[in-house]
């Protein structure tokens, strides 16, 4: 009988931006069936949570928004939400009987988790990843003794852990994982170069696609910025967080001009990059960030878009491609970058991110899946 894979995720399956977990379940389920369970998160829970919680607690959650894989079955979890040690029986009796099909499945069972909450469930499995994205216990709102304490658990119990930098591959070493590997975030290179090849006529415009929070994002450098742009736009995609829109740096940055677009679909993001300049990654450098391998600089980079970058460990400058600038010099280089009129530029920048694909890396994740289940 063939494996069946679970895969415990942080996210929605119809989340606005598809991340790393919903690529690698699509990657994993071209091969053996997948269950996709929505996951009831990392962090304390805030009152903007709550109408995630609701959707969850109706008989029948329909997905919509993003479409499902053949093989890839989505099981929307319902948790008590919040790990400690007060919940974590009744957590983990309703997760068993949420993912009973796969405790009770006859042939091997792989675990792939992206939470280390996994309520003891390596233990029915016949291998078990944990996939770590992001130094999750540096986030706001997660219990970091807590989160810490049950990654050490899930090092005990897993037989492969899989970061996505160097600082993340470091982190889990130090947590006691044995076996660790690097894998960065690599993103749809066919999609944007499509896009890009449609010849859309580019314009005087700097990019941000991504989540806009202040944990995150600099928003006092997006608004500098803005400011210095001139005739040039700065365009920002992706959704606004409640913290982003009351920072104090939020209304100086809409004054200074800045177009707030909001989430796209993954074709209109490929023709909006299509249309811009430069694609920047202005992340505030702080103890979350510096794990973080942003995956929009190959989206930027398959679009034709030379990018400048803050200085995260996981973003390496190359010549006339990439650019990596210290807070000081951050709009400076971008306003440089934008001076170049170099109409080869597009074609030269695309070729640094061929072979940063999820295409690519599928074939490797299914390797790596298939060895663990082998042995």
């Amino acid at each position: 009988m063939k494996p069946l894979v679970l895969v415990l995720g942080t996210a929605d399956w119809d989340a606005v931006i598809a991340t790393n977990q919903h690529h690698v379940s699509a990657a994993l389920a071209q091969r053996w069936p997948v269950l996709f369970t929505e996951g009831a998160g990392t962090r304390r829970l805030r009152p903007s949570d709550a109408r995630r919680v609701l959707r969850r607690l109706r008989p029948s959650v329909p997905v919509a928004g993003r479409s499902l894989p053949s093989g890839l079955e989505v099981v929307s979890t319902r948790l008590v939400p919040h790990h400690a040690p007060s919940t974590r029986a009744v957590n983990a009796r309703l997760l068993r009987r949420q993912v009973r099909r796969w405790i009770e499945h006859d042939g091997p069972r792989l675990l792939w988790t992206y939470t280390p909450f996994t309520y003891g469930l390596e233990r029915h499995a016949d291998a078990a990843v944990y996939h770590l994205v992001d130094l999750l216990h540096e986030n706001p709102g997660v219990h970091r003794g807590r989160l810490l304490a049950a990654e050490r658990v899930l090092a005990r119990g897993s037989d492969l852990a899989v970061a996505t930098s160097p600082v993340v591959q470091a982190h889990l070493d130090a947590q006691g994982f044995t076996r660790t590997t690097c894998l960065p975030n690599v993103c749809d290179v066919d999609l944007f170069a499509a896009a890009r090849g449609r010849g859309v006529p580019r314009g005087t415009t700097v990019v941000f696609a991504g989540t806009l929070a202040p944990h995150k994002v600099d928003l006092a450098l997006l608004a500098d910025l803005a400011a210095s742009l001139g005739t040039a736009r700065l365009r920002l995609i992706g959704p606004v967080t409640d913290s982003a829109a009351t920072d104090p740096a939020w209304s100086r940055l809409i004054a200074a001009g800045a177009e707030i677009v909001g989430a796209l679909p993954a074709a209109a993001l490929a023709d909006e990059l299509a249309a811009a300049t430069v694609g920047i990654v202005p992340y505030l450098v702080s103890p979350l960030t510096v794990g973080i391998s942003p995956l929009k600089t190959f989206e930027y980079l398959a679009a034709g878009l030379p990018v400048v970058s803050t200085p995260l460990p996981a973003v390496t400058a190359v010549p006339g491609a990439v650019f990596v600038a210290d807070r000081e010099a951050f709009v400076r280089q971008v306003l440089h970058v934008l001076a170049v009129d170099d109409p080869s530029r597009p074609e030269r920048v695309a070729a640094v991110a061929q072979g940063q694909d999820w295409t690519s890396r599928g074939r490797e994740l299914r390797a790596l899946a298939g060895a663990l289940l082998a042995a």
